[in-house]
């Protein structure tokens, strides 16, 4: 089975192709989205490069997994957009993952608690708790919760381990006996997106394109100042 993976939660974007038999899977190919140019204009033509790349025929998919969010509002709209599409036109499963999740997933080996963490804007993190062993359980992931930076740091007891851009500004301030996991496991990944949306696959956890949405898990600022405003 081919596998597509994309995220675009972030502002660097990312693809990954896999090639699965039975329950093992392989990368095939990755790449990064330019930087030089915006995710609408760089994602479908690197999508077809990619594909391009690897050899491959769009209506061979068989999975089509996505970062759903929180993140970026312009680059989750055109990534979850691009997925369904793709699912629906190919006939390909589709599979949805938290950012949170994909970014937690970049740490191989968790202590009892890991953080995950992305800047919400407005002095506030999207953030979640993830416990010791949490990609084998069957459970959902912990919810995403909007916290402001104080709140947060509140949260964290020793050993703790956190992940996540934010850390860029964020790690001289932690706590000393909270550990930061290594700067290249900070942002999400379309590699770590498609090997938790096949476990996902797996356990049967697929959607249907016309129910996917982005999981914003908050108002954009232009629509809390129009309410403010009503």
């Amino acid at each position: 089975m081919l596998v597509l993976a994309l995220d675009t939660s972030t502002r660097q974007g990312s693809l990954a192709a896999f090639e699965a038999t039975g329950t093992q899977l392989e990368l095939v190919h990755y790449s990064k989205l330019p930087d030089n140019q915006s995710t609408a204009q760089s994602l479908v033509p690197e999508i077809q490069a990619l594909l391009q790349a690897c050899g491959w025929s769009i209506d061979k998919l068989g999975l089509v997994c996505t970062t759903s969010g929180p993140g970026s509002f312009t680059g989750l709209r055109l990534g979850v957009t691009t997925a369904k599409t793709l699912a629906y036109a190919t006939g390909a499963q589709l599979v949805a993952t938290p950012t949170l999740s994909a970014i937690a997933a970049n740490v191989a080996t968790a202590p009892l608690r890991l953080w995950a963490i992305l800047d919400a804007q407005r002095q506030q993190l999207f953030a979640a708790c993830f416990a010791k062993g949490w990609q084998t359980k069957t459970e959902k992931p912990p919810k995403t919760q909007v916290l402001t930076i104080d709140d947060w740091l509140s949260q964290l007891r020793p050993g703790d381990l956190v992940v996540g851009p934010p850390l860029t500004k964020l790690r001289l301030g932690l706590p000393t006996d909270v550990n930061i996991a290594d700067p290249q496991k900070w942002s999400p990944q379309a590699t770590t997106t498609g090997r938790l949306g096949f476990a996902e696959f797996l356990r049967g956890n697929t959607i249907d394109p016309m129910q996917l949405i982005p999981a914003y898990c908050r108002k954009s600022a232009a629509e809390e100042k129009a309410e403010k405003n009503d």
